[in-house]
C-alpha cells in the first residue's frame, strides 16, 4: 500500500561548496534529484513549474540540467515571481512554460532579466483547448494523451534543435517515457472501471480537472474557486452547495497546495462526508507524487478510494 504524503509541503535545499553562488540557483534544484549539473550538461533549460521541468528532463537525460521557477507545493495562477527568480533564467539555454494563462508571470521576469536571447517553447501552443467559464483553460498535462501527442514532440524537437548531436538520445528518451505514460494510462483506465458509473463524478477546489475528466470519463459537478486567490462569496458557495446536493457525489476534492478549510466547509454543508485533500496538479508533491507519472497515479488512486 502506498504511503500517504503530507499535506504539507517542505523544500529541502542543498548547497555545494564548489560552486559560485549563481552555479547554485541555477543548478540547485537538479543536485536535489539526481539530475546532471548545469556544469556538465549540454544545455540548461529553466521550466515555469516542477511538473514541466520532470516531464523535461525525461527526454533530456544527461545532456540537460533542468529547473523549475516556481518551487515544489507551489501553484502557478497566483504565483508572485520573486528578484532571484530572474537569475535562474540568465544563463538558460532554453525557457519552458505552458502558455494559456498558466504562467503569464514570466514574461516580467524575462522582461526584467537577461534572458531575451533563450529559446522560448510554450508547451500549451496548438492544443484544442476546453473552456471553461468562458475562458481557455490550460491544465492539459493533466490529460496523459495530450502529453504524449504534444508535450514530448515538442520537447523533443526544441532540445534537438539546439543540441543536434544529442537529437537520437532525445528521440528515444521521448519514446521510452511515453511508453511509461502510455503504460501509466492504461492502469489508470482500469481503475475508473472500478467505479460506480453513477459515482463517477467530481467537485475539485480549483479548475485544474476538466481535460482529466474528459479523458477518463468523469463528469464534473463543480469547482468551490472559480478563481484562484478569491474566495467564494457566500451566494456562490450556498449555489455550489446545491449543485453537490443534488448530485449526490460520494467526496469532495481538494489539492495539497491549498487549505482544506473550504473544501471541508462545502462537505459539511452538502451533506458529504468523504473530503480529499491531498491530490496534486499544478506541482509535483512528496513521493509518491515526486515526479508526473507518480503524481497521475496517485491521484487516480486517491479519487478511486473515496468514490468506491
Amino acid at each position: 500500500m502506498k504511503r500517504r504524503p503530507p499535506s504539507r509541503l517542505g523544500i529541502t535545499r542543498r548547497v555545494s561548496l564548489g560552486f559560485a553562488a549563481v552555479a547554485l540557483v541555477l543548478t540547485g534544484c537538479n543536485a536535489a534529484d539526481g539530475s546532471p549539473s548545469a556544469s556538465t550538461a549540454t544545455l540548461k533549460v529553466v521550466a515555469t513549474t516542477t511538473v514541466f521541468a520532470d516531464i523535461i528532463r525525461n527526454v533530456g537525460g544527461d545532456r540537460v540540467a533542468v529547473s523549475s521557477i516556481i518551487p515544489p507545493g507551489v501553484g502557478p495562477e497566483d504565483y508572485e515571481p520573486k528578484p532571484d527568480d530572474a537569475r535562474k533564467l540568465a544563463d538558460a539555454d532554453l525557457i519552458v512554460s505552458n502558455g494559456v494563462g498558466l504562467d503569464d508571470f514570466l514574461d516580467k521576469l524575462i522582461g526584467a532579466g537577461r534572458s531575451a536571447q533563450a529559446a522560448r517553447l510554450v508547451l500549451g501552443d496548438g492544443i484544442p483547448t476546453i473552456l471553461v467559464n468562458g475562458e481557455a483553460n490550460p491544465h492539459f498535462w493533466l490529460d496523459p494523451s495530450l502529453v504524449i501527442d504534444h508535450y514530448l514532440p515538442a520537447i523533443t524537437a526544441e532540445l534537438g534543435k539546439l543540441d543536434p548531436p544529442g537529437a537520437a538520445g532525445y528521440t528515444a528518451n521521448a519514446s521510452a517515457f511515453a511508453a511509461k505514460a502510455h503504460s501509466m494510462d492504461a492502469a489508470n483506465m482500469a481503475k475508473v472501471e472500478s467505479i460506480a458509473a453513477a459515482n463517477r463524478r467530481l467537485v475539485t477546489f480549483h479548475d485544474a480537472f476538466p481535460y482529466f475528466a474528459k479523458h477518463y470519463g468523469f463528469e464534473l459537478v463543480g469547482v468551490i474557486l472559480a478563481n484562484v486567490g478569491q474566495e467564494p462569496s457566500a451566494s456562490d458557495l450556498a449555489r455550489l452547495v446545491d449543485e453537490v446536493r443534488a448530485a449526490h457525489v460520494p467526496a469532495v476534492f481538494s489539492e495539497a497546495q491549498f487549505s482544506p478549510k473550504l473544501a471541508q466547509t462545502l462537505a459539511q454543508e452538502a451533506g458529504v462526508t468523504k473530503v480529499v485533500t491531498t491530490l496534486y496538479n499544478d506541482a509535483l508533491g512528496p513521493a509518491p507524487a515526486d515526479n508526473y507519472l507518480g503524481l497521475m497515479e496517485w491521484n487516480m488512486d486517491e479519487i478511486v478510494r473515496a468514490l468506491t
